[in-house]
């Protein structure tokens, strides 16, 4: 098997186990990358690459790894953020107004979603902010991140207190300028330091 990373190719034994292979792929990796996927024999694995290699390791020839610059795994995230800010915009004033009357089921499904995407926004700032490399504006993201846990709190304690009204309230007044004002710096921290990969 051969595993393949920049301009390095590293040949393995027949007989190498799952964890050496992985122990490599963290010395290529350093702490000058991070991992975004492989390519086995043709197939990109993005999601559990151990197991999928534990599943198939007799069988592979060609092994290669892909990874990213902090600078690059930074700007896709964030242009993942980006994408999902864009979209979120009309669905949180549609879930806002849905709380306004008689909540339905779905109603209360996208408000699950919503916090899932709240979680999303602030696991992404935590991830960017163990980095050593991060955006100039840096600092509005972790304002902007504080006051979301903030929101996220009181979103809690409405739906205990089963106030639908303040559920709505908290997503029109609170919620949904953070998310133009989070837009507003990933898009800031994209135009001057990073890339639209879809950019001409």
């Amino acid at each position: 098997m051969k595993l393949l990373f920049q301009e390095q190719i590293i040949q393995f034994e027949q007989d190498s186990t799952v964890e050496k292979i992985m122990e490599q792929i963290n010395t290529l990796l350093g702490d000058s990358y991070y991992f975004s996927h492989l390519v086995v024999d043709g197939i990109e694995v993005y999601e559990e690459p151990e197991h999928y290699l534990n599943e198939n390791s007799e069988s592979i020839e060609k092994l290669q790894l892909i990874a990213r610059t902090a600078k690059e795994f930074t700007n896709d995230i964030l242009v993942s953020a980006e994408m999902y800010l864009k979209g979120a915009a009309s669905e949180l004033a549609k879930l806002s107004d849905s709380f306004y009357n008689n909540p339905s089921a779905n109603s209360w499904s996208n408000f699950s979603d919503m916090l899932e995407g709240m979680q999303w926004l602030n696991h992404i700032i935590n991830c960017i902010d163990q980095m050593n490399e991060k955006p100039q504006n840096w600092d509005e993201y972790l304002k902007l991140a504080a006051a979301l846990e903030v929101e996220l709190k009181n979103l809690e304690e409405a739906v205990g207190n089963r106030d639908n009204v303040l559920i709505g309230d908290s997503i029109q007044y609170e919620i949904m300028p953070l998310y133009d004002a989070l837009e507003t710096e990933i898009q800031t921290t994209i135009d001057t330091e990073g890339a639209r990969h879809d950019a001409n």
